[in-house]
């Protein structure tokens, strides 16, 4: 799973506000110090890492029995189109 590594800065135009109590924000405030990290570089990163466990993580389908049948025959059936699964593989995630 990719992870996000600490890229050059770059400039951030959208604002995303938070209320913390004092201990929540004494306790992220250390764990950032920890790390060297600014408070709001270590929120990002772990923000973001925790969304992307999230979307990677999704594994319910809710299909009817139609549905389930044409899933089960479409993971079965043979690759019909290698160079389009190649094409999928090769994008990267937004979030990379």
């Amino acid at each position: 799973m990719p992870v996000i590594t600490r890229a050059p800065k770059v400039a951030r135009d959208n604002q995303i506000n938070l209320r913390a109590t004092d201990a929540e924000r004494a306790v992220i405030d250390y764990a950032a110090s920890l790390v060297k990290k600014s408070r709001t570089d270590f929120i990002l990163e772990l923000a973001c890492q925790e969304a992307q466990n999230i979307i990677l993580d999704q594994r319910l389908f809710m299909l009817d029995d139609e549905q389930y049948d044409a899933f089960i025959e479409d993971l079965e059936s043979p690759l019909q189109n290698a160079e389009g699964r190649q094409r999928l593989m090769d994008v990267k995630p937004e979030w990379e």
